[in-house]
């Protein structure tokens, strides 16, 4: 019994999901599946699940169940069963979504929630266990179905499938409102992170692991920036310090360093030095501080006198 790991609980086919979805959303799905699962990837991560697909609002408990239950293994989940369960979420029926909760609960022979399990499972307040349980120490689907019906707030799960549009599938209105939202919290245009997210998506596609961490970005900015300060220019990226940039990072980062104030880029270039993130640079932090900046000071006073040498030379 309880959250299935290799089994899954949606009871909507392919063939069917593929009906209730347009041509454009399909193809949209399609892209959006290979830029988050990396070239020539056939499976999507669990984090990439989280981060790409449900976003940052699902609580994780629920993005563990409602991976396992959409046929999410260590491998990855495929783009078939992605599919099933997006349709099922934004799309699937109040019966299809209670038939989909009763699978995930349910014994392996389909036939009864059973109370000890279920409880192991579940947090339910006692007396939303006492209401499913008034009869037997086991419920069949129907007396599942009727309780479920007026006591949706019982788990976090069915609480928040079966809200009406819990999760959205694609909406040309949410990319305008994300880039909204972004441009309000930081220096930059919408246009600006229009062509950042083509840059991220781009950057996430020739990544062999399809994620933008230090072993990637290395190669890519280094040179110009010295290669012992590469570390603390990802991690001034890198807020969660999760191993990569994301793109609400990438969007952040970039505001602080290009477009930000003087105090912000100042802050900025503060976090590549301040490893520990105590807010304080140690004698370490400070002489790798002073390392840094007398190499970038000695390639710009290069770089400026072969620039006044050539034109010099140009203008004989």
């Amino acid at each position: 019994m309880g959250t299935k790991e290799s089994k899954h609980s949606n009871s909507i086919s392919y063939e069917d999901s593929v009906k209730r979805v347009s041509d454009v959303e399909l193809r949209r799905l399609r892209d959006a599946f290979k830029k988050s699962a990396g070239v020539g990837r056939n499976f999507l991560s669990r984090n990439a699940f989280q981060q790409d697909v449900l976003c940052e609002g699902v609580p994780p408990k629920i993005t563990d169940m409602l991976y396992a239950a959409c046929g999410g293994t260590q491998r990855g989940i495929s783009f078939n069963d992605l599919l099933c369960g997006l349709v099922l979420i934004t799309r699937g029926t109040q019966g299809e979504k209670t038939k989909f909760l009763w699978n995930l609960y349910c014994n392996d022979a389909g036939t009864f929630i059973i109370k000890s399990d279920y409880l192991r499972n579940v947090n339910l307040a006692p007396f939303e266990s006492v209401s499913l349980f008034a009869q037997s120490e086991r419920v069949n689907f129907e007396q599942f179905q009727d309780w479920i019906t007026t006591h949706r707030n019982a788990t976090v799960l069915s609480k928040w499938l079966l809200a009406d549009n819990c999760v959205s599938l694609t909406s040309e209105l949410e990319t305008p409102t994300f880039y909204q939202s972004l441009a309000g919290v930081t220096h930059l245009e919408e246009k600006d992170i229009g062509d950042l997210e083509k840059e991220f998506w781009r950057l996430k596609s020739i990544s062999q692991n399809g994620q933008i961490d230090l072993q990637f970005l290395g190669p890519l900015i280094s040179p110009p920036i010295p290669k012992n300060a590469l570390a603390g220019l990802f991690n001034a990226f890198d807020e969660n310090r999760d191993g990569h940039i994301d793109f609400k990072e990438l969007c952040c980062g970039v505001s602080a360093a290009c477009r930000g104030p003087g105090v912000e880029r100042t802050r900025f270039c503060f976090k590549i030095f301040d490893v520990d993130r105590d807010g304080v640079l140690s004698h370490e932090e400070t002489l790798q501080m002073i390392d840094v900046l007398l190499l970038v000071a000695k390639e710009n006073r290069e770089a400026q006198q072969h620039k006044e040498l050539t034109k010099q030379a140009g203008d004989q």
